[in-house]
């Protein structure tokens, strides 16, 4: 007994001497204004691995489809400003609410919820791909009944890895 209670205590104060340490600081933040902000809802972004495209959603941005819809600004260097953004069109964004996107590290996989007809309840998460960096998305997959549920599943978020 006595050895189990030292092997405990051990345990206890080695998980308690752990400190967190958190050796960098973020800078100031900067609005991106204009053309990427705009007087529209504009939310949820989600930036390439490369850092130089960046998706988000909109609602009721000039030239969407329905609502909520997912916008791609591009630019040549990290350095670069953002251009003016461009909707998706479909098959990403529908005649539905679309949006909070998510791009995977290779940019092969767009991750992000909707309102579609035939979902599982009032938001379903849907993943769309495309073979190269250079093709357009496919059409969107709803993740099914593993992930989603009769209640809003939203804002996807996937790991790097």
């Amino acid at each position: 007994m006595k050895k189990i209670i030292s092997l405990v205590l051990v345990l206890t104060l080695g998980l308690t001497a752990a400190v967190a340490n958190a050796d960098f600081i973020f800078g100031e933040p900067t609005n991106l204004g204009q053309p990427v902000n705009s007087s529209y809802a504009d939310t949820l972004p989600s930036i390439s691995a490369d850092g130089l495209e960046m998706y988000f959603d909109s609602y009721n941005r000039p030239g969407g489809y329905g609502g909520w819809d997912t916008w791609v600004t591009r630019r040549k260097t990290i350095d670069d400003d953002w251009s003016t953004p461009v909707n998706l069109g479909p098959p990403v964004n529908s005649s539905a609410w679309d949006g909070a996107p998510c791009i995977s590290a290779d940019e092969l996989e767009f991750y992000f919820c909707s309102q579609r007809p035939g979902g599982y309840g009032g938001w379903d998460i849907l993943v769309t791909r495309r073979a190269t960096k250079d093709d357009t998305w496919g059409q969107p997959t709803n993740l099914g009944s593993t992930v989603n549920s009769s209640a809003w599943d939203a804002c996807p978020s996937i790991s790097a890895d």
